[in-house]
């Protein structure tokens, strides 16, 4: 499993570090195929963050308003739900 990390306005580097190894964790205990990407940026509300998750099912865009040190977590589950998604059949 190939996922794109992008990760936007998080300054904290043992942060930033945390996310990264989230996702690398969800990488290793799922096969699912096709690319995938994850974007963390600050939301235009002050003190949120948007979180999303692009996969061969599509983009699920989620907003996180709890403190950034929960940030890793959420992300590892948000990545999780979206690889558990049935795929879209493509004809």
């Amino acid at each position: 499993m190939d996922i794109e990390l992008e990760i936007e306005g998080v300054a904290d580097r043992r942060l930033a570090d945390a996310i990264r190894r989230s996702v690398r964790l969800v990488r290793g205990q799922f096969a699912a195929c096709g690319e995938w990407r994850v974007a963390i940026f600050p939301s235009e509300t002050r003190g949120e963050w948007d979180v999303g998750v692009r996969g061969p099912s599509g983009w699920h865009l989620s907003s996180f308003t709890e403190t950034i040190d929960a940030l890793p977590a959420f992300i590892e589950h948000k990545l999780r739900e979206c690889v558990q998604l049935p795929m879209i059949e493509r004809t």
